[in-house]
This record gives C-alpha cells, structure tokens and sequence, in this order.
C-alpha cells in the first residue's frame, strides 16, 4: 500500500513538472496569453549551401495549337498631304502643348510636312502633329 502511495504521489509530481515546463507556450483556456514565448537557437547563413540562380541555356517559350500566320505582300502607306494648305500661304498653329506659331509654308510635302518659309535654315515642320490650324490675317 506504502508503494502504491509513493507511486502516485511520484506520478502527480512528474505530471506537474510537464505542465509547468510548457508553462507560457500552451494555454488551459482560449483568449490571450502573456505573449512571452522562449525561443532558443541560432541562424547562420553561412552554414547555408551556395545558390546558383542565373539562367542556363536559351528561354524557350511557346504555343501549342496556333495556327501559322505569314503576312506578305503589305502595301505602303503614305499619309497624304493636307489638302487645304496652299504654298505661299500663311496659317496660325496651335500645337497640343498650347504654343500659338504663324508658319508661312514655302513648300509642301507629304503627310503634313510642311517647308517653313522665312530666313535663315530651311525648317520642315509637321503640321499633322497641329491641334489646330486656321488662315492668318
């Protein structure tokens, strides 16, 4: 009988040595806990193997079941000139920055490229790129 104490009391004494061990990581009840948690243990990165990530060989991309598509024979484009502008004539500008210009035009070409007139270098200016255009008093 004197064993069979001893041995018990021995069993609650070990049962609650294992409680009060995990005492701060576990809780008995749900809701929030002191916050303490013991962490022990270190991190060293050079311990960690050497990484090779660049790229090897050629990127292989594709599509599976795609149809092949060849285009041939394209015709040239050419914007035409600007129908209204007349050689000799001038026209107030307003370019998409808002800037205000008087161009007189010397000489047209194509796709709203215009010779501006006056002294000095020669100046091609691309009235197509205009926000807007009107004849100048």
């Amino acid at each position: 009988m004197r064993t069979r104490i001893v041995t018990g009391v021995l069993v609650v004494m070990a049962g609650f040595y294992w409680v009060r061990s995990t005492d701060g990581q576990v809780q008995s009840v749900p809701g929030p806990g002191s916050g303490i948690v013991t962490v022990r243990g270190e991190v060293d990165i050079r311990r960690l193997p050497p990484m090779d990530v660049s790229q090897r060989g050629d990127w292989k991309v594709s599509l599976a079941n795609v149809a092949d598509v060849r285009v041939v024979n394209t015709p040239t484009v050419a914007v035409a000139p600007l129908a209204f502008l007349k050689v000799g004539g001038r026209y107030d500008v307003i370019w998409p920055a808002g800037d205000r210009e008087t161009v007189g035009i010397a000489e047209l070409g194509s796709g709203g490229w215009v010779r501006a007139a006056g002294e000095g270098r020669r100046r091609w200016v691309n009235l197509a790129a205009a926000k807007t255009i009107q004849d100048a008093p």
